[in-house]
């Protein structure tokens, strides 16, 4: 949902959103002893192994395999909590628990019936309603409605006599979200825990809680780093619900660690019933063994040397911005940032201020680089700070015309920042750089496929590319990426912005 941009950043608490990586919530497998355990974890669970919250961690009854206990700690986790700690539910009070075949559905749904309650639910096709009188087969036929629209409220009408229900359990959102409020009787407690509406701000009446009505907002994740009362609550009703046989196993749809890609577009298409598993290994045949180490053939992530130093020319530009955070975020202690007019706007002065905090030290380098005397004072300077490890230049000044217009002063302009620049880089860092890991140049698809009107940057990014190929030849690093049109930071949402002020 974040990364299609259904969800907003802060739809996840702390700076969550800012991680790296933040998918894996829940896992089993086995501990540095060897038990057969479950959990659940802040972020990164999918992964071969993973850092444990030793206060989320079960041991797996002998009874389950591990890929049944996989399908247990969050949603089951998600409803005790939302339920029992925050909806105060009791035996005797009714439910509406939407999307009954979803993991937290499935395990709300069990939990309840256990406690006594008298449970309604919804679902999206036949199919599953089918599969829930089959595994619930206490629940009620008429108290399965539609999670397509809002009939269930009418449902709940007819079979309550028009009182409403005590809790209700939501995962739906918009106009569906409303109608659930309104299936709340006097006293009611209404349950939240979808993101949609939260994180868009969606409005909610305040004629709802003239029925003595509560309205909880269910962040599980935010239990995360906290040692509160409802924190040991939750632990406590997970292991008793275990013991007492109110948590069973839920179904699931497992695909392989190289089906990594067809398992998230089966989870996205929403037809699944329970859990979506991804299986890393086989499980061993004893319930305690010591496991072997696990490999999964995956994208090397980049990692920044942070005892060097890394050199960006056009480093304040809003391209060159994101670079350094994302160099950063991959262990960057030193970076120097190149820019001969500096810091110029607000933004500028807030990422390398913010940076600064964190207790990496930036420097902003001024002088002139299209010399080689400059470049040569440039990379000495850097040198006293760390080894150069890295040279990115993505510097670029645009003087568009067609060749007819073309005057001297424009060749030149758009030539000096990457052709002069780079080959001044390249001259001084053979000399002065023997640690340096990267040398990358940012070129264009321009270069390659050509723009009406830009000959002068084509020529300036080709030559680039070709001092590039170079260096290679001669065993160097040297890399030129043909970037194409970006939207979201650099020269052309820059122009865009500036277009519209005019």
């Amino acid at each position: 949902m974040l990364a299609s941009g259904k969800l907003p950043p802060d739809a996840l608490p702390r700076n969550m959103a800012t991680e790296e990586c933040i998918l894996g919530l829940e896992f089993s497998g086995r501990d540095a002893d060897g038990r057969r355990v479950m959990g659940i974890v802040e972020a990164k669970g999918l992964a071969t192994t993973v850092l444990a919250d030793l206060d989320f961690l079960w041991e797996v009854p002998d009874k389950w395999t591990l890929e049944q206990a996989a399908t247990i700690p969050v949603a089951y986790a998600t409803s005790y909590y939302a339920l029992f700690i925050r909806g105060q539910l009791k035996a005797g009070e009714s439910v509406l628990i939407h999307a009954g075949t979803g993991g937290v559905g499935q395990a709300a749904i069990a939990i309840a019936l256990h406690a006594g309650c008298t449970v309604f639910t919804t679902v999206g096709t036949l199919e599953k309603r089918e599969y829930l009188k089959k595994i619930f087969p206490q629940l009620n036929d008429r108290h399965i409605g539609n999670s397509r629209d809002t009939s269930f409220e009418q449902l709940i009408r007819a079979e309550t006599q028009g009182r409403g229900v005590d809790v209700v359990l939501n995962s739906l959102a918009e106009e569906k979200l409303q109608a659930g409020i309104r299936c709340l009787a006097f006293g009611g407690r209404f349950l939240e825990i979808g993101k949609y509406d939260l994180s868009n701000d969606s409005r909610v009446g305040m004629s709802m809680f003239l029925k003595n009505t509560s309205f909880h907002g269910i962040l599980l994740d935010g239990l995360f780093g906290e040692d509160s009362v409802e924190k040991k609550k939750l632990i406590k009703f997970v292991s008793e619900g275990i013991k007492n046989g109110a948590i069973r196993p839920l179904q699931s749809t497992v695909f392989s660690e190289q089906q990594l890609e067809q398992g998230f577009r089966f989870m996205a298409t929403g037809k699944h019933i329970g859990k979506v598993l991804l299986k890393i290994r086989d499980e061993e045949p004893k319930k305690h063994i010591l496991s072997t180490p696990q490999t999964v053939a995956a994208i090397p992530r980049t990692y920044i040397n942070p005892e060097k130093s890394y050199v960006l020319i056009g480093g304040l530009g809003g391209f060159g911005l994101e670079l350094a955070d994302w160099m950063v975020a991959r262990g960057a202690k030193f970076i120097i940032l190149v820019s001969r007019s500096g810091i110029r706007n607000g933004y500028q002065a807030l990422c390398v201020r913010r940076w600064r905090e964190n207790g990496i030290k930036i420097v902003i380098f001024t002088a002139d680089v299209t010399t080689l005397s400059g470049t040569q004072r440039l990379i000495q300077e850097s040198n006293q700070l760390a080894p150069v490890g890295g040279i990115f230049n993505l510097a670029v000044v645009l003087r568009d015309a067609l060749i007819e217009n073309l005057q001297e002063a424009d060749l030149k302009a758009a030539i000096l920042p990457k052709i002069d620049v780079t080959r001044n880089l390249d001259v001084v860092s053979r000399k002065l750089c023997p640690s340096l890991d990267y040398f990358v140049v940012f070129s264009s698809i321009s270069s390659g496929r050509g723009n009406i009107g830009q000959i002068n940057y084509g020529l300036a990014n080709s030559t680039m590319e070709r001092i590039m190929e170079e260096r290679q030849a001669n065993g160097l690093p040297g890399l030129a990426i043909q970037w194409g049109a970006v939207g979201d930071v650099g020269l052309i949402i820059g122009n865009m912005k500036f277009s519209e002020k005019i």
